[in-house]
């Protein structure tokens, strides 16, 4: 039960510090700030977070695993590319998809968070190993399964991408973004897919 109240908590102080950063526009809020709007001390915030951009991670991870979860409901035969859209449209939802939206360019332009959501991202493709080796019919520990999982996780930075740069609906970046992985740019030696 500790262990779900921590979980519980630090989940809480993320989305609280997350959203300080979107009010803010950036990572000026101080820890004290932090602390205060997360009604938690300054002390108990370090011993949850080493840095405020650390204090994203769960936040991060609970996505994660909510595009791991989602995916695992994702049917046997529906191919890998179909679940992998269903599954980021579900775990974004409508309820996320404006933090989402206001998040990301202040990660992607701040080193300290890029990093955090970075380390966030490779564990997205070890938490989604399983279910897309059931979805390719590989064993989990060959090499399509690896490359396919990349290629899933990539798709989901590529959609989180365009949702940030372009302000594209979640439905419409994963699906913009799966339409690019379908150009092989590695199998050309120019990096250019034949005609």
């Amino acid at each position: 039960m500790a262990t779900a109240r921590r979980t519980a908590l630090l989940l809480r102080v993320s989305q609280s510090c997350a959203a300080a950063f979107v009010e803010r526009g950036d990572t000026s809020t101080t820890i004290a700030e932090l602390a205060e709007r997360a009604e938690i001390s300054e002390r108990t915030f370090y011993r949850c977070f080493a840095t405020k951009e650390e204090s994203i991670w769960p936040m991060l991870d609970d996505g994660n695993r909510s595009l791991a979860a989602a995916l695992g409901e994702q049917p046997r035969d529906s191919g890998l590319a179909p679940a992998v859209r269903n599954a980021f449209v579900a775990s974004v939802g409508e309820s996320f998809e404006a933090m989402t939206r206001s998040l990301m360019p202040i990660i992607f332009s701040d080193a300290a968070l890029r990093r955090v959501w970075e380390s966030a991202t490779f564990e997205t493709m070890e938490l989604i190993r399983p279910e897309v080796a059931r979805l390719i019919d590989r064993p989990e520990t060959s090499l399509d399964t690896t490359a396919a999982a990349g290629q899933a996780t990539l798709a989901v930075v590529a959609a989180l991408r365009e949702m940030a740069d372009h302000r594209t609906p979640a439905p419409a970046a994963i699906n913009r973004a799966l339409d690019a992985f379908s150009t092989s740019y590695l199998s050309h030696p120019t990096g250019k897919e034949q005609s």
